[in-house]
């Protein structure tokens, strides 16, 4: 079961008093009007369309790279003053939204922020959205770096479309202490792979991202491959951290306080290609991906990139096209959902690949990417809904 805090905790949390030590954060319970929505804008080399959910914007693990400090709005709140917000009843209003539709692909919990950080042993909205998609037949997904609740393994293990992501960026504990200071001890991530092994659940490593100088080291990324696939997982995403352009001053200074002088400066010559962020050498990048590609080869296990890119020709052109094993980047097929009577099904003969897919065999041509290679489409709540009267009609 899930371990929570006892109601006088609870309340010296609720009042940002006497937390608790692995709590620092304060935080703050808000109205939202959040939608399910999916990938964002722009590039993209994520093969499959998601329902992306975010019930906690901020985060108790704390990763000083987090590419969410630099977004607006709440986030910006969170990189400057550290709290924490969570959308109030999310789950109810997830619940809706999924009522609202008839065609639905795999939600992905949570993009942005780890949903099961420290606060979510309050609220609890994780385990209450990934019940809401289970008793409606819909696959969800998650990544982390904090230890997996019982719960969501026995409540998504029935499921044979739904998934775990684990984030392990290295075998050293001090490391991990500074890279993700808020997340679950190392031990514990690869324990997580093991659980959800156990449990017939596909198992996801990730090493995202690499940090050069840092955690590059090729007998390093090789302990945790080898610990990863013994533990169960089955495929491996990785990439290496980028900087993005409104923090980077931030992330270096970091960089330079944890790890030296010369270990900045380092970076200060890899870090000269900016697409979109500001990105290592692409030499550099290819040497580290096509290690561990052969890696996984030998292993037997798949492999992919997570958003990485080269220039060729002045357009940013994806690296899985040379480096994926798998025919998604997250290592499953999982179909697009429909609709049929209280319940979702999965759609006939389709693979999920909708970034390359040019047949739309789920039925919805819009998802059908392929057809358009230069689309910057992003799909939301509305998009299911046109697509759900189609279906009717």
């Amino acid at each position: 079961m899930v371990t929570q805090w006892s109601p006088q905790e609870e309340v010296n949390v609720r009042k940002n008093q006497n937390r608790p030590h692995s709590f620092p954060h304060s935080f703050e319970i808000v109205e939202t009007r959040k939608e399910l929505h999916g990938w964002y804008p722009g590039r993209r080399e994520c093969t499959a369309e998601r329902m992306l959910i975010n019930p906690y914007n901020g985060c108790s693990v704390g990763c000083f790279y987090c590419y969410s400090r630099a977004l607006p709005g709440y986030f910006e709140t969170f990189h400057k003053k550290g709290t924490i917000f969570i959308s109030k009843d999310f789950d109810k209003t997830i619940a809706k939204q999924i009522d609202s539709v008839n065609i639905a692909s795999c939600g992905y919990l949570s993009p942005v922020t780890d949903p099961f950080q420290e606060v979510n042993k309050i609220y609890r909205l994780s385990e209450k959205i990934i019940k809401v998609f289970i008793e409606n037949n819909i696959p969800i997904e998650f990544i982390t770096k904090c230890e997996v609740p019982d719960e969501v393994i026995d409540l998504i293990k029935e499921h044979k479309h739904c998934f775990g992501q684990v984030s392990i960026l290295t075998t050293d504990e001090k490391l991990r202490k500074i890279l993700a200071p808020g997340g679950a001890v190392t031990d514990v991530l690869f324990n997580n792979i093991r659980r959800m092994s156990e449990n017939n659940v596909f198992a996801v490593c990730r090493i995202d991202p690499i940090f050069p100088y840092i955690t590059d080291i090729k007998e390093h990324l090789t302990q945790i491959v080898e610990r990863a696939a013994d533990s169960g997982a089955k495929h491996i995403v990785a990439s290496i951290v980028d900087l993005p352009v409104r923090i980077s001053n931030w992330i270096l200074d970091n960089i330079k306080k944890y790890f030296g002088a010369g270990t900045y400066y380092d970076y200060k010559r890899l870090y000269t290609e900016k697409i979109g962020y500001i990105n290592a050498k692409v030499d550099y990048r290819k040497g580290i991906f096509d290690f561990l590609r052969n890696l996984c080869d030998r292993k037997n296990i798949t492999f992919a990139l997570c958003m990485e890119y080269e220039i060729i020709g002045g357009n940013p052109t994806g690296l899985n096209r040379t480096f994926m094993s798998s025919t998604n980047c997250e290592g499953m097929d999982i179909p697009v959902y429909i609709r049929k009577g209280e319940k979702f099904y999965p759609s006939v003969d389709c693979y999920g690949n909708c970034l390359d897919c040019r047949e739309a065999r789920c039925g919805v041509k819009d998802l059908a990417m392929g057809r358009k290679p230069d689309s910057k489409k992003d799909f939301k709540l509305k998009d299911y809904k046109k697509w759900s009267q189609q279906f009717n009609q």
